[in-house]
C-alpha cells in the first residue's frame, strides 16, 4: 500500500456545499463491466477551491466515500474508517498509480483480487469493496480507527491510521448530508454458496422465475446487493421469503428459507445475511430460489450476474 506524507487535519464545513452530479438511469450504464455504480460527488460553494489543505477532488471523493456507506448500511464509525484510510493511502485522491500495482483511493492491488485496475479506479467500487471487507471483520466496531482499518488494508505501515482520526471525522461531519442519485453500489454478491439446480424459464408446464441454489439447511443466505426490505415473512409458494428494493426497479426475492434475520424496512447492505436456507412452501430440497425482477419483471439471474457481476452466480 501507498504510504502517505501528513495532510491538513482540518476542515471548514460551511465553506461547501455538496452536490451530485447525475447519474445514469438504466441498469446497463450503472453495472457495465461490472465497475459499479456512477455516483460522482462534486463540491461546489462560494469558498476557495480547498480549505485547511483539502481541495474539490479530495471533497468530492470524501462525500463518495460517506454516501456509499450510508447506502450500505454501514454504520458511522465505518464510515471514519474508511475516510482515514483513503487519506493515509491516498491523501482522497483517485490515484492511478501507487506502491506496486496499488491504485485508487485505497491503494487496492488487483493481484491481491480487489478487482480488475478498472474497477478499482471507479471511487464507488473500490469503496463498496473497502465496506465489505470491514464488515467481514468481527468486532471492528469495537476497534480503534487504526486496527479495524489495518485488519483491511494489512498495510506496512500498521499504525499509520490512527493519526488521520479526527480529519476523517471532520471530513464526515462536513459531507455526511450529501443526497446522492444512482446506485453507489458495486459488484453483486453471491447470495448462497451451493449448487445451481432449477435455472430459469420453462419447467414443468410452468415457468420458474428464478434461480434455484441447492444448500444444506442453515446455510447463511446474504443481500446480493444493498437496498431495502420491503417483505420478510410467510409467502404462498415460497415458505418463507425475503424481497429487497434496489435502486432503479430492481427487486431480489430469496425463498424456501427456514429462518428469516431481517425485518421490513429494514436497510441491508451488500453481503450483510438476511436468512437462512430451508426446505420450506413448494420445495423439492433444500434450497435458495434466487430471483430477480426488474420493473416487475423477472430475468434471468444467471445472466444477470454474468453481465454484472465479476463473480458470477453459478460458476
Amino acid at each position: 500500500m501507498l504510504a502517505k506524507m501528513g495532510i491538513a487535519a482540518g476542515i471548514c464545513a460551511s465553506l461547501f456545499v455538496v452536490v451530485i452530479a447525475a447519474a445514469a438511469g438504466s441498469i446497463a450504464s450503472l453495472f457495465a463491466g461490472g465497475s459499479g455504480g456512477s455516483l460522482t460527488c462534486t463540491p461546489v460553494g462560494s469558498g476557495p477551491d480547498g480549505a485547511n489543505g483539502y481541495g474539490r477532488e479530495q471533497i468530492g471523493n470524501a462525500a463518495t466515500i460517506v454516501a456509499v456507506g450510508r447506502q450500505m448500511g454501514v454504520p458511522e464509525e465505518g464510515w471514519v474508517v474508511a475516510l482515514a484510510t483513503a487519506i493515509q493511502e491516498s491523501g482522497l485522491r483517485n490515484l492511478d498509480y501507487g506502491d506496486r500495482d496499488s491504485l485508487g483511493l485505497f491503494q487496492q492491488r488487483p493481484s491481491q483480487g480487489w478487482g480488475s485496475p478498472e474497477q478499482i479506479r471507479n471511487p464507488t467500487y473500490s469503496t463498496t469493496q473497502f465496506y465489505r471487507h470491514l464488515l467481514a471483520v468481527p468486532g471492528w466496531e469495537q476497534m480503534s480507527v487504526n486496527d479495524a482499518a489495518q485488519l483491511v488494508q494489512r498495510s506496512g505501515f500498521p499504525n499509520a491510521y490512527g493519526r488521520h482520526e479526527l480529519a476523517a471525522r471532520q471530513l464526515a461531519g462536513a459531507v455526511h448530508g450529501a443526497a446522492c442519485t444512482g446506485s453507489p453500489t458495486g459488484g453483486w454478491a453471491v447470495p448462497a454458496q451451493g449448487a445451481c439446480t432449477s435455472g430459469f424459464g420453462p419447467r414443468g408446464g410452468q415457468y420458474h422465475r428464478g434461480q434455484d441454489i441447492a444448500a444444506p439447511i442453515g446455510t447463511a443466505i446474504v443481500a446480493a446487493v444493498g437496498g431495502t426490505v420491503i417483505d420478510s415473512g410467510p409467502a404462498t409458494g415460497y415458505g418463507l421469503w425475503i424481497r429487497i428494493q434496489h435502486a432503479n426497479g430492481v427487486i431480489t426475492t430469496y425463498g424456501h428459507n427456514s429462518r428469516n434475520l431481517v425485518q421490513s424496512g429494514q436497510q441491508v447492505h451488500t453481503g450483510q445475511q438476511i436468512a437462512e436456507v430451508g426446505n420450506r412452501g413448494e420445495s423439492t430440497g433444500p434450497h435458495l430460489h434466487f430471483q430477480i425482477d426488474i420493473n416487475g419483471r423477472p430475468t434471468d439471474p444467471v445472466a444477470f450476474y454474468r453481465k454484472h457481476s465479476g463473480a458470477g452466480l453459478c460458476g
